[in-house]
């Protein structure tokens, strides 16, 4: 199932750009989690040092939050930490070779449109903007 959620998703343009950018994603809120673990604090001492609410933190980590480049700065400033960022080419063939049922198995199965991008509205952006 995996093989071909994996395939599935990376056969067109679309479910390539949101499997790499949920990549960026997870890569991100990992590296942020990791310091935190290294450095001995939790969610709730990284609110207060932050200034961040614990729950806006929870979010954040969660990786359904979109969260600004400032914030994760920030965030990492108050770790003492900062992220080292650096771009290579894409190569969808690695990922699929790279996958095991192991790793990361979706729950149930699912079209391939319940994964396209849905432009946020201005309305929402606004709404979400002073969370991040």
């Amino acid at each position: 199932m995996v093989d071909n959620f994996i395939q599935k998703l990376l056969s067109d343009e679309e479910g390539r750009k949101l499997y790499f950018r949920e990549d960026l994603i997870f890569e991100v809120t990992e590296a942020i989690s990791q310091a935190m673990e290294e450095k001995g604090i939790s969610k709730a001492d990284l609110s207060r040092l932050a200034g961040v609410s614990k729950s806006n933190i929870t979010q954040l980590l969660s990786g359904d939050h979109n969260m600004r480049l400032t914030t994760i700065a920030d965030l990492l400033y108050t770790l003492d930490s900062k992220l080292t960022v650096s771009v290579v080419p894409l190569d969808v063939n690695s990922v699929v070779e790279s996958i095991t049922f192991n790793q990361w198995a979706p729950a149930v199965d699912f079209s391939m449109s319940q994964l396209e991008y849905r432009e946020v509205s201005e309305e929402i952006k606004r709404e979400l903007s002073p969370a991040a």
